[in-house]
């Protein structure tokens, strides 16, 4: 059990269903969730499945769970259990999507609603798209990354009607369990473990194929509903302003450095009101992004997969010297330098 305490502290929110999973995988297994949490009101009564709940108290749930049932492999088990109707109204999105691509499409935009501590991000590597969550906002653990990577491929598959080939590669940053059979057995393709990002690999040719249960119109029911949700979600202040602001901006930066306008929309705020919060944190929104291209840039590097100027380019800087330049302020050291240093220590 040691390995899936090996993990940090985490902001962020994430939606009442999966407290709500967690809570149904308990009952089926035959147990009482209200003794393990000790007598606390589990079961409340809400009827809105995305209602925002503390990510750090699902993370520190899971753990009791996981050490009550002398579970492991929480995460990969519950990701099994999970079905559509546990997300709601964004269980239908997903379900009544054109393809893969719509879906995927969906889960960029509402990723506050799902998962906001280390947001997806895609990238598309030959005939094949990848899905990747990084570390910038800190490791929630190995039954949190697991449950959610197993959720991710269990709704895929049912989407699709239980096809098992949809993913290729999975990579995971935590630790592997004394026997990694059971993963590879589930999601039917390698597992590696201990790397710089979390990883989902499918085919690209996969992004077209047609849902089975695609519906125009009850999709757009549906999505006026988790729009509303969305709009109604709190800025928050100070270091969750700071966290969400840094997020958006890391999503942003894919050729071109975010301007304060696209963060604030986003976000879903106007320029004005977005500005406003931001002054009424103590937060000043150059620093802010200046940081998180930082986080940014330094994740590239460690990871070793892009070229500095490739690295450059992805973060809006058209010329290998002005990322440089911008680097070296921010670090007091060029990125060669910097990585360098970071491959010794």
């Amino acid at each position: 059990m040691e390995r899936v305490h090996v993990r940090n502290r985490v902001l962020g929110t994430v939606p009442i269903a999966l407290l709500r999973l967690l809570t149904d995988y308990l009952k089926a297994a035959g147990h009482n969730p209200s003794q393990l949490w000790g007598g606390a009101a589990w079961d409340a009564v809400c009827d809105d499945h995305l209602a925002p709940v503390s990510a750090e108290e699902f993370c520190q749930r899971l753990l009791r769970a996981a050490e009550y049932l002398d579970d492991p492999l929480l995460g990969l088990h519950l990701g099994q259990f999970v079905q559509l109707s546990h997300l709601g109204a964004m269980g239908y999105v997903l379900q009544t999507c054109e393809n893969l691509e719509a879906v995927l499409l969906r889960v960029h935009r509402y990723h506050r609603l799902l998962n906001n501590i280390n947001p997806v991000e895609p990238r598309i590597e030959g005939d094949h798209l990848e899905l990747q969550w990084g570390i910038a906002h800190g490791k929630p653990g190995a039954l949190f990354d697991e449950a959610g990577i197993t959720s991710f491929v269990e709704i895929g598959r049912k989407l699709f009607d239980d096809r098992h080939d949809l993913v290729v590669a999975v990579d995971f940053v935590n630790p592997p369990p004394l026997d990694t059979t059971p993963f590879t057995a589930y999601f039917k393709c390698p597992v590696r473990w201990h790397q710089p990002i979390t990883r989902l690999v499918t085919r690209l040719a996969w992004l077209q194929t047609p849902l089975p249960k695609a519906d125009p119109l009850l999709l757009r029911l549906m999505e006026a509903q988790v729009n509303h949700k969305l709009s109604t979600l709190p800025i928050g202040e100070d270091g969750e302003l700071r966290h969400r602001t840094a997020q958006v901006v890391m999503h942003l930066a894919q050729g071109s450095i975010p301007q304060l306008d696209r963060v604030a929309q986003a976000l879903r705020l106007s320029p004005t009101v977005y500005a406003r919060e931001l002054a009424k944190a103590g937060l000043n929104f150059r620093e802010l992004r200046q940081d998180a291209l930082r986080q940014l840039a330094e994740g590239h590097l460690l990871e070793g997969r892009l070229s500095i100027a490739e690295i450059g380019v992805r973060l809006g800087y058209t010329q290998t010297s002005a990322f440089t330049r911008a680097f070296k302020s921010w670090t007091g050291a060029s990125p060669l330098q910097w990585k360098q240093k970071a491959s010794k220590s």
